[in-house]
């Protein structure tokens, strides 16, 4: 009887320490929800391998409440970032009372760590991986990351591809709202006759500047974000979506107002800063700004007019017309296409 009782009470002993165990357990468990970097990889030899290399790379995952992970690598280069998609699963953890494994994908199992709230490692293979969490992340760049893995992940190139991810419009945005209040403030010390004069004139200068620092960021691109967004911009000319549309295009098929919006969302990650710095430059009809949408993917003004229902001419003084509202001065309508070829 002794024995019984001893027993039921080392079974209620255990079951509390389980218990509470578990709890902590789940207590780290929510601390996984975030951004965190590979730091660095420690291998059998105790050779450590530091994050980001020499090169400028390093892998990033995401993981958010939903048990949903999102994985990719970086390269920082300046103000912009290139993002190579890697995966998107579903993350789980195993605990045992000595053990908590790391679960993704349903079968990749690492013995893992919290070494306190901003750091955990796992047992990749051999080899120790330190991972910390990223608190500098904006909403607005984790989205973007999140969304390229989404629609990205399962295409057979995906892992070859590079998406840049550019800062360059937000400056340009930032600077634009500055200008615009300047010019307010001045045009209050302005009399009424003075002020289409004044507007003219700042537009001018403040066009002039813009295009002058599109030339000036074409040419100082570093090496490896100008290689990728070459590379993004042949697999753009080089997919399956380019060959579709071309060849209806060619066929003389009118294209739905849905499909004009598709175009410009692909051409987004080709060319991040294309519709922002074209419709900054001048104000411009939705006809207008689906000539530039064509002729940017190299579709001759011949066929804009067949599928845009107009005449080549029409097509012509549209694009010479776009030349004088930008550059203030007449120019012929190829000026026009060899100036949306450098944006």
């Amino acid at each position: 009887m002794k024995i019984t009782d001893f027993t039921l009470l080392l079974l209620a002993t255990t079951l509390f320490y389980n218990c509470n165990s578990s709890g902590d357990k789940n207590t780290q468990e929510l601390t996984m929800t975030g951004v965190w970097a590979l730091q660095k990889v420690t291998f059998p030899t105790g050779y450590t391998y530091a994050y980001p290399d020499k090169q400028g790379y390093t892998r990033c995952k995401i993981y958010e409440p939903d048990s949903t992970f999102y994985h990719v690598e970086l390269l920082s280069a300046g103000s912009d970032m290139i993002v190579i998609p890697q995966e998107m699963a579903k993350y789980t953890f195993v605990h045992d009372n000595s053990d908590t494994l790391l679960v993704e994908n349903g079968r990749f199992m690492m013995y893992m760590s919290f070494v306190n709230d901003t750091t955990y490692t796992v047992q990749n293979n051999l080899e120790l991986e330190t991972w910390v969490k990223v608190n500098t992340m904006s909403n607005h760049r984790r989205n973007e990351i999140k969304n390229i893995v989404k629609h990205n992940i399962d295409k057979r190139d995906s892992a070859t591809t590079n998406f840049v991810l550019s800062t360059s419009e937000r400056e340009l945005r930032r600077t634009n709202n500055e200008l615009i209040y300047l010019l307010t403030i001045s045009l209050l010390f302005i009399g009424i006759l003075a002020l289409y004069g004044w507007q003219a004139f700042k537009k001018n200068i403040v066009i002039k500047q813009e295009l002058e620092q599109i030339r000036e960021q074409n040419n100082l691109l570093p090496q490896p974000v100008a290689m990728a967004m070459q590379q993004v911009e042949q697999d753009f000319f080089g997919s399956e979506y380019y060959r579709i549309l071309l060849g209806r295009i060619e066929r003389g098929e009118i294209l739905k107002d849905e499909e004009f919006y598709e175009l410009e969302q692909k051409l987004k990650p080709v060319y991040p800063s294309f519709t922002s710095r074209l419709r900054h430059l001048c104000h411009m009809s939705v006809h207008e700004f689906r000539v530039c949408l064509l002729l940017k993917i190299g579709v001759p003004p011949s066929q804009i007019a067949t599928i845009l229902c107009k005449e080549t001419s029409s097509i012509s003084s549209t694009r010479s017309r776009l030349y004088y509202k930008v550059f203030g001065k007449k120019g012929s309508s190829k000026e026009w296409d060899n100036f949306i070829a450098t944006l």
